[in-house]
């Protein structure tokens, strides 16, 4: 397997660091998208493609919609705004958050990330395509090694210097230099350059072809120059506050920030003039500042859906969060190692019973995507539910009723363990109901709750027949870290489950190496991810959980997004007076 890591993430520091990433990646709430690079390849892994017996019936591969802007060569685009006619002048509005109320910026709260930055390409809101925004255009060769963006001229900094190419490579050095302390904010590439050939113009390199730089620098909050090698980062100071954002920063008092528009934004001035942001220790304090009228904007948890779905003067916001649930299979365990077995636990698995359990809180999901991204393909099948069709699945592999309700193969009985994570709202409800629909198949899974720490453990050494999960979905149609066969090293690698086919390994290369990272190909290869992941089983996919914003009814234009965030247009928000 050819290695598809950066340089600096060889250096013992930086994995160490990646290390917390990767535990990130399972139920993460880290402002930017990081990814794992540490390889491994395990050859005692069974190909399961190669021994699945009942397929499901392939679809076209066409995805079902794939925005033109990611071609060779990009064009201003307009994304999206809600119509808002008339929005009043003025006003000012409070958020509330539970975050970190520091200024560093791999942990700074979003909020604050949003208002006052801005990144290279903007994310659409309703499909999660890459839109120009502070770069005009930009170029990638055709082996996807060269990446060249075209900057904006009209840009300013919030001090009214203008913004040059030296502060973007400046910016990314700064996060990929191996010296960064604290979590790395993204994988960076394998020999990652950038540069700056002119003071409008951006190039970054690498040593071989690498696709998610469109998200993984793309997306990347810019900085000035002087702030991004400053002694200090990238802890900020508040005088160091300055962007191209929205709002400009005005003070702060403890937890309590204060931002005014910016008149000058590239994008329109907002027409907000006043900003507070509110920094709460726990859910509990938020949605007390809500009720007693201290904010007008609070985001909450999918579990939190019974106590703020009756709150009055608020509208209820729900979103799916890019996270999805799903129950691993161990291929390394027998007898998970038969693509049969996979495949009837599947069948036996009623999803809309599960949703209906979790009233408000989830949203079924048949494959590692939200509905609606540029990448996906609507038309691929998934798994209805069916027992009949588990149970004779399971006796074609030889597990036949013992007599007692349990199947058994050569006197041996159909027993799995189902790990969860103890205390969990979501996860441990869920390990009840499916540990039900399984016994009505003849499969005794037997319940194990861990702590969260043993949990994580458990997963990283592979010690489990079932594992239930709840992963981040990255914004790029790139899931190496999750399938890809040299991704299983224990105690590293976050393929849990030992999953291993050599056309999911050569399709993820095809992705990343896209030519001129064109989306059909890169939508295509997704498609066709997503189409084996479904044959071979190595997971049932199952929820993705709920979020939501509640917001005053004065509050006007506020569009949270699945893809882009929930700040993406605030220079289009209003307030009645």
């Amino acid at each position: 397997m050819d290695r598809i890591s950066s340089v600096s993430l060889r250096a013992a520091k930086r994995r160490s660091n990646l290390q917390f990433v990767r535990w990130g990646l399972l139920r993460a709430h880290l402002p930017w998208r990081a990814v794992p690079g540490k390889i491994a390849l395990a050859m005692t892994i069974v190909f399961l493609a190669a021994c699945t017996s009942v397929t499901i019936p392939r679809v076209d591969d066409t995805p079902a919609s794939t925005p033109a802007p990611l071609a060779t060569k990009s064009v201003p685009t307009q994304i999206p705004s809600m119509p808002t006619p008339d929005l009043p002048e003025g006003g000012a509005i409070a958020i509330g958050v539970v975050a970190n109320a520091n200024l560093e910026m791999n942990v700074m709260p979003v909020f604050l990330q949003d208002a006052i930055f801005d990144s290279l390409l903007q994310v659409d809101p309703t499909n999660g395509s890459l839109q120009p925004s502070l770069a005009m255009t930009y170029t990638v060769s055709s082996d996807a090694a060269t990446f060249t963006f075209h900057l904006r001229d009209d840009v300013r900094w919030h001090n009214g210097d203008a913004l040059t190419a030296a502060d973007v490579v400046a910016t990314i050095n700064a996060f990929a230099s191996p010296n960064f302390r604290g979590t790395p904010i993204t994988d960076f590439g394998p020999g990652m350059r950038a540069s700056a050939p002119d003071n409008q113009t951006v190039q970054i390199t690498f040593s071989e072809g690498y696709c998610p730089t469109l998200t993984s620098i793309g997306t990347m909050k810019i900085l000035p120059r002087a702030v991004a090698t400053s002694a200090n980062f990238p802890r900020l100071t508040p005088a160091q506050m300055i962007g191209t954002g929205a709002l400009k920063f005005v003070a702060r008092n403890n937890s309590d920030f204060t931002l005014e528009r910016n008149p000058d934004y590239f994008r329109g001035a907002p027409h907000i003039d006043s900003w507070t942001l509110r920094v709460y220790p726990d859910s509990a304090a938020l949605r007390a500042a809500f009720a007693n009228q201290q904010i007008d904007l609070m985001p909450a948890a999918s579990t939190e859906y019974a106590a703020i779905k009756n709150i009055a003067d608020a509208k209820l916001i729900a979103l799916d969060a890019s996270e999805f649930i799903a129950l691993l299979f161990n291929a390394d365990s027998i007898p998970l190692n038969d693509a049969r077995v996979r495949q009837a636990l599947n069948y036996a698995i009623d999803r809309d019973a599960l949703v209906n359990d979790l009233p408000g809180q989830t949203r079924r999901l048949d494959i590692p995507a939200l509905a609606g991204f540029w990448a996906s393909n609507g038309n691929l099948p998934r798994y209805g539910f069916d027992p009949a069709k588990a149970k004779q699945m399971l006796a074609d592999a030889g597990w036949t009723d013992s007599g007692n309700g349990v199947l058994q193969k050569n006197a041996k009985p159909l027993k799995l363990d189902l790990w969860s994570e103890a205390d969990h709202p979501l996860l441990e409800p869920l390990a009840f109901r499916l540990r039900e629909q399984f016994a009505a198949v003849g499969i005794q899974a037997q319940m194990q709750l861990n702590d969260r720490p043993g949990w994580m453990t458990r997963a990283f050494q592979h010690r489990f027949d079932l594992l239930l999960v709840s992963r981040k979905i990255p914004l790029d149609p790139d899931q190496r870290w999750y399938w890809q066969a040299n991704q299983n090293e224990k105690g590293n690698g976050m393929n849990f489950g030992s999953y291993a086919n050599p056309r999911v390994d050569a399709l993820i290369k095809d992705s990343l190496r896209a030519n001129a990272c064109a989306a059909n190909a890169r939508a295509t290869a997704f498609a066709e991810i997503n189409r084996n992941l479904l044959i071979d089983a190595p997971a049932a996919f199952l929820l993705a959980p709920k979020r939501y914003w509640l917001a005053r009814d004065r509050v006007l234009g506020f569009a949270p997004s699945s893809f882009a965030g929930d700040f993406w247009n605030m220079h289009a928000w209003g307030v009645k007076p």
